[in-house]
């Protein structure tokens, strides 16, 4: 049985455990908020009722001042107002200046633009089923970007990459990075491979450049049979839809193709389809297709002409479909950036980031304080590394019988181990 592109994406884990309807999304990102906003709230009654003991403690003790580092600090604890939590679309519109800070990041570090995309996927696939008010995505940004790194084979090592990535106000450490690692990747399931649509991209291009050079030999279900017919018809696409049919030279057709729509294509799908839910909604053909869609229409209702029949229900679901991700991809900030004036963009970036703002402010008062320090967290949770002699007694008993229980059954198995001195095990 031969497989086509098609039947091989179906297997992946991308389809199989990150496709959704919209409905469905929508549907996850209310329950994840939901459950956000009741744990932090949750925790952050518990710590002001035990920072209100300790309060009264130390009133009655005489030490006044033994939280006077912190008083100044404004923090869901230390607050006395209610606790107002964010909304779903709070969320989204926080964890898309941090999808656009972590390229901005990849590119500083000088990642592929793979890398660059699989980070922002695992930034956004992470913040499904965790909230930034649990989780920064300060924090996790950075780790994705190194996690990305290492899946995408650009593994840079920790040090340089934490090197890189500080600045003078801002040091961070390898611990930093390593920190919420594990969380991260227990949340994207292990699946590490994203399927992006930048080959196919170029794939796409390539085809349209045999059929201008009248050399395409693939499927065709047009009215042009041979390749000298499609070409003589491709020569005579309009540049807009609904325009005026003008014949092109093939240096003019070439130009359109590789320096015109092409670029546009790419610049889409690099930037706008990875801060777009569309890698949840469709397949990497649909995203490349729709992108190149928005940078050239009748380019790519002609391609769709010749390798679908245009008059089978086929041919109007797929159409359907890349009108609807072109729809998403149109509607969102980094692409209307593209077709407005320069003081437009200066105005559209100016009330970003006064949202962006009041959103960092709005957190400090709704973060859950049981997981700001993910670096003690980490440490507290890593086998027999709690700080001091915290841990628990039964636990440790429970990790040592664990451990004894899994030697003697692998000496069951195998034999002792063997001595290194040469003499014969006891």
């Amino acid at each position: 049985m031969k497989l086509n592109e098609n039947d091989l994406y179906r297997t992946s884990t991308q389809f199989r455990q990150w496709s959704f309807t919209a409905e469905q999304l929508a549907a996850q990102r209310a329950k994840t908020n939901l459950q956000a906003t009741e744990r932090v709230k949750l925790n952050v009654a518990r710590q002001r009722a035990q920072r209100g003991h300790t309060a009264e403690f130390d009133s009655t003790s005489g030490n006044s001042g033994i939280d006077s580092s912190r008083a100044n600090t404004p923090n869901a604890v230390t607050s006395d107002k209610d606790v107002d939590c964010f909304t779903v679309s709070e969320e989204l519109t926080f964890l898309e200046e941090f999808c656009e800070r972590t390229m901005a990041l990849g590119h500083h570090c000088k990642f592929s633009d793979n890398a660059v995309a699989t980070a922002v996927q695992f930034l956004r696939r992470f913040y499904l089923y965790n909230s930034p008010m649990t989780y920064h995505a300060q924090n996790i940004s950075r780790t994705a970007m190194f996690l990305a790194g290492k899946s995408e084979s650009e593994h840079q090592s920790l040090e340089n990459f934490a090197a890189d990535i500080s600045s003078e106000r801002t040091k961070v450490t390898p611990e930093q990075i390593l920190a919420p690692e594990y969380l991260i990747v227990q949340a994207l399931r292990f699946n590490f491979d994203v399927k992006h649509p930048f080959r196919a991209l170029k794939g796409g291009m390539l085809d349209l450049m045999s059929m201008a050079n009248g050399k395409y030999d693939g499927p065709n279900h047009s009215d042009h049979k041979t390749a000298a017919d499609l070409a003589i018809a491709m020569h005579r696409i309009p540049r807009h839809t609904g325009g005026p049919t003008v014949k092109a030279t093939l240096d003019q057709l070439t130009a359109r193709i590789m320096r015109d729509s092409y670029p546009k294509a790419s610049e889409i799908l690099k930037r706008t389809a990875a801060l777009t839910d569309v890698y949840f909604l469709y397949t990497p053909s649909q995203i490349w297709l729709a992108a190149y869609l928005l940078a050239d229409e009748p380019l790519v209702l002609f391609y769709l002409s010749v390798k679908l029949p245009s008059t089978t229900p086929v041919y109007d679901k797929v159409t359907s479909a890349l009108r609807a991700c072109a729809g998403i991809l149109s509607s969102h900030r980094s692409y209307k950036k593209l077709q407005v004036s320069g003081d437009a963009q200066a105005k559209m970036d100016a009330e970003h980031k006064a949202e962006v703002k009041r959103l960092i402010k709005k957190l400090k008062l709704c973060q859950d304080p049981d997981k700001v320090d993910l670096v003690k967290l980490n440490q507290a949770q890593k086998r027999d590394a709690v700080q001091g002699s915290d841990l628990d007694e039964q636990k440790a008993k429970r990790r040592k019988l664990g451990r004894e229980t899994f030697q003697k059954d692998s000496d069951a198995f195998w034999g002792p181990e063997l001595s290194t001195n040469g003499s014969k095990p006891a």
